[in-house]
């Protein structure tokens, strides 16, 4: 079977107009209805309905079919043109939560010279969508956060790079910012603001608040960072961050909470990738080195 004919019929497929396909790949219609032929005679069905009832074209059962594993085969040979590309070309990819990454590689970048001309940055906001992709093998390593010491999946390997405490993040004027450090029977009547669903900051707030036996706290959730920072600079409400979020922040200040809960960054690596370039293991080796001797500036 002809790979081109293939691409052809894919694009034809599913736009079902053939001088829209033609000119789309810079051919003219005959290359196309020739595509088309080849393959039917091949495959010995009529994928394409040509009898222009209506003035449209019709897929038939077998063109569906074509169609759906097509644009398989299509989806992994662009997957293996990108990881050869990458393999000659000494692409390593790391996962980047700008957040949180971000605070950690005017550090780490000077002692990955070797690396920093063929990185290729994945970048999400969500540690938990990040967590995902590298456990899915759709990320080698990434540097996340998470409510957890410690992950129960054997196919990560974690190495932990630092912890926080939570705290509550005021106004200078909130009574609150006074306080050297608050409980859970401070705030009870108080106005939240913290990260929504999918953030490992939500999931961590929830605990907490349960723990803590907060009653429903009024919460407003949001997407992100600066809103929730941006809100409780110029309201009474109360931020539920982390430090490494909030760091170098005007206009907040910080307030301990008595028993906080923690906040942990760790390096996380997908053990059971069978497709791991040399020089993506190099990379992942000297990460491994950098976060264990990693040493707050």
């Amino acid at each position: 079977m002809n790979l081109q004919d293939l691409v052809y019929f894919n694009h034809l497929a599913k736009t079902l107009n053939f001088t829209a396909t033609a000119k789309h790949f810079y051919v003219s219609q005959p290359s196309i209805s020739m595509a088309l032929k080849r393959l039917e005679k091949e495959l010995d069905t009529v994928l394409i309905d040509r009898k222009r009832v209506h003035k449209n074209l019709t897929l038939t059962e077998t063109g569906e079919i074509l169609l759906k594993h097509s644009t398989q085969i299509l989806t992994t040979i662009d997957t293996i043109s990108e990881e050869i590309h990458d393999l000659k070309n000494e692409v390593v990819y790391f996962g980047f939560l700008p957040t949180i990454g971000g605070r950690f590689m005017p550090q780490f970048m000077p002692r990955l010279d070797k690396f920093s001309s063929a990185m290729k940055l994945i970048e999400e906001e969500s540690s938990d969508v990040m967590y995902d992709l590298v456990r899915k093998g759709q990320v080698p390593l990434a540097i996340i956060g998470s409510d957890v010491p410690s992950f129960e999946d054997n196919s990560i390997l974690q190495v932990p790079l630092k912890q926080e405490e939570m705290a509550l993040w005021v106004s200078p004027e909130n009574p609150l910012a006074q306080k050297s450090i608050v409980t859970a029977s401070d705030i009870q009547k108080e106005l939240f603001v913290s990260l929504t669903q999918g953030y490992t900051h939500e999931r961590i707030f929830e605990e907490w608040t349960k723990s803590s036996n907060i009653d429903q706290p009024q919460t407003l959730y949001t997407k992100e960072i600066q809103t929730a920072l941006s809100i409780a600079s110029s309201t009474n409400m109360l931020a539920f961050m982390s430090d490494i979020l909030v760091k170098d922040r005007p206009g907040l200040v910080r307030v301990p909470i008595k028993n906080a809960p923690k906040f942990y960054i760790s390096l996380i690596i997908n053990k059971n990738l069978d497709n791991t370039t040399y020089f993506q293991k190099e990379f992942n080796k000297k990460m491994i080195e950098l976060v264990e001797a990693y040493r707050p500036e």
